[in-house]
């Protein structure tokens, strides 16, 4: 009898063993497990981290994570389901080296491995103090322009950060740009934490987060920006017209005495510069006419450019359409018989063109008889002629009919 009972709870038993093995290999089949590395590497953060401490050394650290598990989970992850962090409750100021964990707020998964396993950062107290800020101009004005001593506010600003940093900072330098300016410059900078040789200092924070600074830029009295005035002579040549002009450089500095200064024009000219029938355009240099008692500072000469453009000319032509592929025994009748075409184009191409040259014609290959709109076929015998108007209009109204017998 009991030898029945231990036979059928071993029977039990492997009927179990064998249920479990089974519903495992049909999990299995249906959700496989899969091992492969996040494709979205994790940010590493820093918790427990004492207060009136700070941390700093490895900033942007992200770890590499690989995972086992099934393969519903896998469409699934987010990376929200993933922690990396290390804990800085338990360490000691100064270098430190911390494993990073990793958590999954997800089930089932297995973590494989993670890369980097260690962070080596530094943590010091927090500390802060006023360090006096410094405005600095780079470059300088315009010629015959000076900058004036900037004025600035606040003149000091707080640093906070690690001690032994906080140590190294003995001002706060505001960089203004001033070059080629000839107007006053203001506005909000930003200020930099530097050391005794002027090198940035890193992992400090400055507050307030901007300066506000005004740098005056004044005129000296005995040089002076005046702009350049271009003199042409002549005409260009028939059917063609100045486009535009440019000059290089447009503004000129000169230096003299006051009183020269403050009689002279608001602007030099150049010398004469003659067109002489010119037909395209061209670039040239031309010297400038200088008053007596101002001399011209950097440069004596200037480049200037003559665009040229044609002159368009507008003509009517009348022609008769030419029938082409009419069938035998057709006849045609076009109402009315002729075409105006108004014709737009560079003068010159106008003053030489013989309406002989352009060809119209009406092409009727395989119509039957009927009436139809056709529209020409227009060739023209210089490209540099457009058609701007078909009169009275631009598609003819052709009846097709048979040659009565005679």
């Amino acid at each position: 009898m009991r030898s029945n009972l231990v036979q059928s709870l071993g029977l039990m038993l492997v009927s179990l063993v064998l249920a479990f093995f089974f519903w495992a290999v049909a999990t299995e089949a249906e959700d496989p497990q899969v091992t492969r590395t996040y494709p979205v590497s994790i940010p590493v953060e820093r918790q427990g981290v004492p207060e009136g401490m700070v941390a700093y050394g490895a900033e942007n650290i992200k770890a590499r994570v690989s995972l086992r598990a099934p393969q519903s989970i896998w469409d699934i992850l987010q990376l929200e389901d993933i922690r990396a962090f290390v804990d800085l409750s338990d360490v000691e100021p100064g270098p430190v080296t911390v494993p990073i964990q990793v958590e999954i707020h997800r089930k089932p998964v297995q973590i494989v491995q993670s890369s980097p396993q260690e962070l080596s950062l530094f943590l010091e107290p927090l500390v802060e103090r006023d360090i006096p800020v410094e405005v600095e101009l780079e470059g300088h004005p315009a010629l015959g322009f000076m900058a004036r001593q900037p004025t600035f506010a606040p003149h000091t600003v707080t640093v906070s950060g690690p001690q032994s940093l906080i140590s190294q900072v003995v001002r706060s330098l505001v960089t203004v740009p001033v070059d080629e300016q000839q107007e006053d410059v203001s506005g909000d900078f930003v200020p930099t934490p530097v050391d005794e040789t002027g090198k940035r200092v890193d992992y400090v924070q400055v507050l307030p987060r901007a300066v506000t600074v005004q740098v005056t830029i004044e005129q000296l009295a005995n040089i002076r920006n005046l702009p350049v005035r271009i003199v042409l002579a002549g005409q260009p040549a028939p059917g063609y017209r100045i486009g535009s002009v440019e000059i290089e450089p447009p503004v000129i500095s000169v230096f003299g005495r006051s009183d020269v200064l403050q009689n002279a024009l608001d602007y030099l000219e150049t010398e004469l510069i003659p067109l002489n029938g010119a037909s395209s355009s061209f670039t040239t240099t031309s010297a400038l006419q200088v008053p007596e008692g101002l001399t011209v500072l950097l440069t004596p000469q200037v480049m200037v450019k003559v665009n040229l453009e044609p002159v368009e000319s507008k003509m009517t032509v009348q022609l008769i359409p030419e029938i082409q592929g009419l069938g035998a025994g057709l006849t045609t009748t076009l109402v009315p018989g002729t075409v105006q075409l108004l014709l737009v184009g560079p003068f010159e191409a106008v003053e030489q063109l013989d309406p002989a040259g352009i060809q119209l014609s009406l092409d009727l290959t395989d119509l039957p008889p009927g009436e139809y709109t056709i529209t020409p076929d227009i060739s023209l015998p210089d490209d540099r002629l457009r058609i701007e108007g078909i009169f009275p209009q631009s598609s003819l109204p052709v009846r097709i009919e048979k040659i009565s017998p005679p």
